[in-house]
C-alpha cells in the first residue's frame, strides 16, 4: 500500500511540477494591463516558436503537512512536441517516469516495480502531460480553459500566476505560478501551493534547447521480472 501511495504521490508531483524560488511578494510585483500582457504573450511566442524539445536539471523542494521535513528531490527532465516527457528522479528515490504519447510508465528500478498507464484513460496522466506542454509554450488560451490567469512582471521574468476554475480542482490546489525569463522566454520554474498550505519549489538549471535526442528516450523497457502493481492479474497473484 505504501509503494502505491508513493506512486499516486508523483503523479500529484508531475501535475503540478514543471519552478523557481519562493513565491515573490505581491508587494514587488507588477500586474500587466491588457496591452502590456499581449506585448508579453507576442514576446514569449516569438521565442517559443522554433522550441521543439527542452532537456533540465531539476531540484524541487517540498514541504508536506504528512511528513515534518522538507523533500528535496533532484532530477532531469526532457520534453519533446507535442506530448512527450521523460522524468528521471535521482534522489531521495531512483525512479523514471516516461510518457510517450499514448501511454504513461513508472518505473521503479531499485524495488522492480512500475506502473503503466493509458493516457487515454488516465485523466491525471493526461494532465501531466497538458500541463508540460501548456507551460512549455506559453498558450494563455489553453491556461484560461481551466484557470483564471494573471500575468506579471519582476526583474527580467514574466510570472504567470494560475488559480483553477474547477472545484474539484481548488480541493487540491491553490495557485500555480510559472516563471518565464523575460529575454530568452524559457520557462524557469514553478511554484505550487495547496489549500493545506503545503508547496512545491521547482527550479529548472541547465536548460538546453532543441538537444539531440536518442531514439529510446521516450520508451522505457522494462525487465521481463518487474511486478507491474496496476494490473489486477499481479496485484491478485
Amino acid at each position: 500500500m505504501l509503494k502505491i501511495k508513493r506512486v499516486s504521490y508523483l503523479f500529484v508531483l508531475l501535475f503540478f511540477i514543471i519552478v523557481l524560488p519562493a513565491k515573490a511578494s505581491s508587494n514587488n510585483l507588477k500586474e500587466l494591463s491588457g496591452e502590456e500582457k499581449q506585448k508579453a504573450l507576442e514576446k514569449l511566442k516569438s521565442f517559443q516558436k522554433d522550441i521543439h524539445s527542452l532537456v533540465a536539471s531539476v531540484s524541487q523542494e517540498k514541504q508536506l503537512v504528512i511528513l515534518k521535513k522538507k523533500v528535496n528531490v533532484d532530477a532531469k527532465v526532457t520534453m519533446a512536441k507535442p506530448n512527450m516527457l521523460r522524468w528521471d528522479v535521482t534522489k531521495p528515490d531512483r525512479s523514471i517516469t516516461v510518457i510517450d504519447g499514448e501511454t504513461m510508465t513508472v518505473y521503479h528500478s531499485d524495488i522492480k516495480e512500475a506502473q503503466v498507464y493509458n493516457l487515454s484513460e488516465n485523466l491525471i496522466a493526461r494532465n501531466t502531460m497538458s500541463f508540460f506542454a501548456t507551460a512549455i509554450g506559453g498558450n494563455l488560451d489553453e491556461m484560461e480553459k481551466k484557470f483564471t490567469v494573471s500575468i506579471f512582471s519582476k526583474d527580467g521574468e514574466i510570472i504567470f500566476k494560475l488559480v483553477p476554475l474547477s472545484g474539484m480542482t481548488k480541493r487540491y490546489l491553490s495557485d500555480i505560478i510559472i516563471y518565464y525569463d523575460e529575454e530568452t522566454g524559457f520557462p524557469r520554474g514553478f511554484e505550487v501551493t495547496t489549500p493545506k498550505g503545503e508547496r512545491t519549489i521547482t527550479k529548472l538549471t541547465n536548460i538546453k534547447i532543441n538537444p539531440e535526442l536518442k531514439s529510446d528516450t521516450f520508451r522505457i523497457a522494462l525487465p521481463d521480472d518487474v511486478w507491474i502493481t496496476n494490473r489486477p492479474e499481479q496485484i491478485n497473484n
